[in-house]
């Protein structure tokens, strides 16, 4: 999720100020890895709310009658992960290609299963039981069978550890569910989102980007326009292997990757971004469904001119992505706080949180994600995954 590859420009060199979206790209503006890193942390302010106990969450800048800041920022990773990821897709081999992503979201994420399941999970067990006994078992409710679903990157999710939350904290006891990682389940849906690429990748070879990439993301526009007519029909049919949730997220994906190939013809502070923008905020008013498609494919062409401007701030970071990580363990965090009795301010709690999320982020960083690339990898790319 972060910018290593080589820069593009002699070394000492300033690289031009980008005019175009294929500019930024080329030239792996730190702007991105900025940008990820204020969408993952837009999540966590978003969840304060439900977590902590102080309301409902915020709601989206650009749909705020239908979906929430938490929400917004998710599309957002999807749009952006779709324009990177997707160019990356159609210009490796397969196979390197699968190798990258495979690389860059596993080891982190399948590291936060395991501690969301037995540290986070034990505490709050201990915590509500005065012990540890009964805690790990072989029943499905337990951590090792939490572990096991989600390595599967399954979408049929169970977020319950031993009924841990439940009684404990204001969100358990609101939705009387066990929830030690409601952001885990983005993760599975970008993983089908990556082998559509990366299909579509092979596609590429014979009937070239624009025809490859555009009758995807057509096709999936169908499907989605399906569901919302016809969801029934259209759920019965494929949805085993195509949910709902997928179709909009692949939707929105691909808007990504079809920005991408016409990425050279989008001035970034153009007539384009400032129209894409408009429509969000014209559909983000008028209906579920063209907020969720419409006004969230639209961040595929305006989070780039965001990311100029948070070139700056990106740069300082030097090649530090803490994105994915924040992204992983601010939920668990969140959850633990709020168990523990945190509340009042909710200002006072997204500062604790983020404090807290921020060590295990970089733990995650410098202990797990980066030398996995590093060491496996063959070839150095930006790191482009989801909180995403």
């Amino acid at each position: 999720m972060t910018a290593v590859a080589e820069a593009a420009t002699p070394t000492g060199a300033t690289p031009p100020r980008p005019r175009t979206i294929a500019d930024l790209v080329e030239q792996h503006s730190p702007g991105f890895d900025a940008l990820r890193l204020v969408l993952a942390f837009l999540v966590l302010v978003s969840h304060t709310w439900p977590l902590g106990g102080f309301g409902d969450e915020p709601r989206s800048p650009l749909a705020p009658t239908y979906l929430t800041l938490g929400g917004f920022a998710v599309a957002g990773f999807f749009a952006m992960s779709g324009l990177l990821v997707g160019r990356s897709a159609v210009r490796r081999p397969l196979g390197a290609f699968a190798r990258a992503r495979v690389l860059r979201i596993v080891p982190g994420y399948a590291t936060a299963v395991i501690v969301t399941a037995l540290p986070v999970a034990g505490l709050a067990w201990l915590h509500e039981h005065g012990g540890l006994a009964g805690f790990v078992d072989a029943s499905p409710e337990g951590p090792l069978g939490y572990i096991g679903r989600w390595l599967l990157f399954g979408t049929d999710m169970v977020h319950g550890v031993q009924g841990v939350f439940t009684s404990s904290t204001p969100y358990g006891l609101a939705s009387g569910s066990s929830f030690v990682n409601g952001s885990l389940w983005t993760l599975p849906y970008e993983v089908r989102c990556y082998l559509v690429i990366g299909m579509v990748g092979l596609a590429v070879r014979r009937w070239g980007q624009q025809r490859s990439i555009g009758v995807a993301w057509a096709l999936t526009g169908l499907v989605a326009v399906g569901y919302h007519q016809s969801p029934d029909l259209v759920g019965h049919t494929i949805g085993t292997v195509a949910d709902r949730t997928l179709v909009m997220l692949l939707f929105v994906f691909l808007t990504g990757s079809l920005v991408g190939v016409f990425a050279d013809r989008v001035r970034l502070m153009g007539w384009m971004p400032f129209a894409a923008l408009a429509i969000a905020l014209v559909v983000g008013r008028w209906s579920m469904f063209l907020s969720e498609h419409l006004g969230n494919a639209a961040l595929a062409v305006v989070l780039p001119s965001v990311a100029v401007l948070l070139a700056p701030a990106g740069a300082r970071l030097r090649g530090v992505d803490l994105s994915y990580g924040l992204y992983l363990y601010a939920w668990p965090v969140q959850m633990l706080l709020a168990m523990y009795g945190l509340d009042g301010n909710p200002w006072v709690f997204v500062f604790v949180a983020t404090a807290i999320t921020a060590v295990l982020a970089a733990a995650s960083w410098f202990g797990i994600e980066r030398p996995a690339v590093l060491r496996w990898g063959r070839t150095r790319e930006p790191m482009t995954g989801v909180p995403r």
